[in-house]
């Protein structure tokens, strides 16, 4: 059976670069937004002036570089398991993967948001924005190769499973009488 390309791939190298993609955007993130994240006022949070809503931002605010930290660890991990769940065809993996990217991108978002208030420059506002829009734009095109590689994993599974299930087993005692071969004689075809 001919694999379908789609850029010029197959669902299996998208998917591993997928994976590679996902580390190096990961390692990058981490790299340019690294001042941006150590930047925000954290000095002391009155709590008495102020809404719940307001403290769960300011909580936020001070928390995200351990938060994207964490995530972003946490991400670089599981991309990794998607890799190898290419080499081992592992189905669990890949949407194991694909729910972490939208998880990922979701907090990376809300992040976004909160944090880009303490930045005064425009176009440092504007980067950072293009940044996480063409990232989270990439993760989608390669998700696609993502869940077309899951189906074809999940469906090659259920294929051969399908033998398993079929299979009729006797209800009697397991023993089956031998049959005998229909050649009695078995004729020399040797030269002496």
């Amino acid at each position: 059976m001919r694999q379908k390309h789609w850029c010029g791939m197959t669902a299996k190298i998208g998917t591993v670069l997928s994976g590679v993609f996902t580390i190096l955007a990961t390692d990058l993130y981490l790299i340019f937004e690294q001042k941006q994240l150590r930047s925000s006022n954290c000095t002391e949070i009155n709590q008495w002036n102020k809404t719940v809503t307001t403290l769960i931002n300011q909580l936020l605010i001070c928390w995200s570089p351990n938060i994207i930290l964490f995530l972003s660890s946490i991400t670089i991990i599981i991309s990794c398991l998607l890799i190898y769940s290419v080499y081992a065809q592992i189905c669990r993996g890949l949407v194991v993967y694909i729910i972490w990217i939208f998880f990922y991108e979701t907090v990376n978002v809300v992040v976004q948001v909160l944090t880009n208030n303490d930045t005064g420059i425009a176009e440092v506002r504007a980067m950072r924005w293009f940044g996480l829009v063409s990232r989270i734009f990439m993760h989608c095109f390669w998700i696609f190769f993502v869940t077309t590689y899951a189906h074809i994993i999940y469906k090659s599974k259920a294929k051969g499973n399908i033998i398993f299930y079929n299979r009729r087993f006797s209800a009697g005692n397991g023993e089956f009488p031998r049959r005998k071969s229909k050649i009695i004689n078995f004729p020399r075809h040797y030269n002496d």
